[in-house]
């Protein structure tokens, strides 16, 4: 099977979306299926093909990513992705990108898969109110976009389930849980020449216990919640260090904002996401994970407290649970590691992307 796989962003831009893609083209392309990968890049000028990646000129755009496709309705880049001769369209997105992937389906007669990542309509923080409402407007538009020209709609979260109520388009939204790639996600790898390195790199003392934050840097995941509680609640004598990996419409805001609280280093959480690629691959590293209280129980509910990470509720909680683990001894720390490991969600890029062949396979093509 031919799959185009359609994401306005891709490695090494760092968010669940990218990573997501990652395990499912591996997963389908040890199944032997051929994938090509649709997206968009502000470094061209003219759609190319590199590597099974098809790159489409980007403009600077005001969404979480901060660019787009810059014409989905160009003629000649459809022909051009139509000519891989694709059975089906997979859309990760509803920018720009993701409506290039439904005129794609639309003349090359294939259905439509689209996976729900995220949706929030308050994502943008606008100048205004009028703003906000034109910016979310259009927002939801395009989602419900997504929805009704899609044969089958999916995620890896059932919270997406509300989102797509909320649309008031379907009920049915089929809940695939995210895989996680256990051989590059394996602290077995690596030995402790290397994390020293590592660690020396980023400015990261060999004693201090470091939390991570890897993921999109957007309004939505709350970071403002996580540097204030670092601010209030942890003194550089509790030795805790916080690092973020990421990038987004939110990076230069942040750092003044680590500047204003005299923060080196941050992680965070968020409020009503879906389930984020980076807690399986945290755990598959043997990392425990801290996870903020959610109404629905979806995240937390993954936490077994106290033996693969810690919830939390407020800025105090989220303070009391680095300091439980960082003051755990090493062997106690070693023996985590290997719990938390056992537990992550789904352990094989195989088991996820047979169940999207079974859906390509069945899902109707909207006319």
């Amino acid at each position: 099977m031919r799959i185009l796989i359609f994401t306005e962003v891709v490695s090494p831009y760092v968010c669940g979306i990218s990573s997501y893609i990652d395990v499912l083209k591996k997963g389908l392309e040890k199944l032997s299926h051929k994938v090509v990968i649709v997206t968009s890049s502000m470094d061209t000028e003219k759609a190319y093909c590199k590597n099974g990646i098809i790159w489409c000129p980007a403009k600077k755009a005001k969404n979480k990513y901060g660019y787009e496709c810059k014409n989905c309705e160009d003629e000649s880049v459809i022909d051009f992705i139509c000519a891989c001769k694709p059975d089906v369209v997979h859309i990760h997105t509803d920018t720009k990108i993701g409506y290039m992937g439904l005129k794609v389906a639309d003349r090359a007669k294939i259905p439509v898969v689209f996976t729900i990542h995220d949706y929030f309509m308050d994502r943008f923080a606008a100048e205004n109110k009028l703003v906000w409402k034109y910016r979310t407007f259009f927002e939801r538009k395009h989602f419900e976009d997504m929805l009704d020209n899609a044969g089958t709609v999916t995620s890896s979260c059932s919270r997406a389930e509300m989102f797509v109520r909320r649309a008031r388009k379907r009920n049915e939204v089929t809940i695939i849980p995210c895989a996680v790639d256990r051989d590059l996600f394996n602290y077995k790898k690596y030995d402790k020449n290397t994390t020293s390195s590592i660690r020396r790199y980023f400015g990261l003392s060999d004693t201090s216990t470091v939390a991570v934050f890897a993921g999109s840097l957007t309004i939505e995941k709350n970071l403002e919640f996580a540097l204030s509680a670092f601010a209030k609640y942890i003194k550089k004598t509790d030795n805790i260090q916080f690092l973020m990996v990421g990038d987004g419409t939110e990076t230069e805001y942040l750092k003044e904002q680590c500047r204003k609280l005299q923060i080196d280093m941050y992680v965070c959480s968020y409020d009503d996401g879906l389930m984020s690629m980076s807690f399986g691959e945290a755990m598959s590293c043997g990392l425990p994970v801290m996870v903020k209280y959610d109404n629905e129980n979806i995240a937390s509910s993954m936490v077994q407290e106290n033996i693969n990470g810690f919830v939390y509720k407020n800025e105090e909680e989220f303070a009391k649970c680095l300091k439980t683990f960082a003051n755990l001894g090493m062997e106690e720390k070693k023996n985590i590691k290997k719990t938390v490991r056992n537990t992550v969600l789904k352990d094989s890029c195989v088991e996820m992307a047979k169940e999207y062949i079974a859906i390509y396979e069945k899902t109707p093509l909207i006319e």
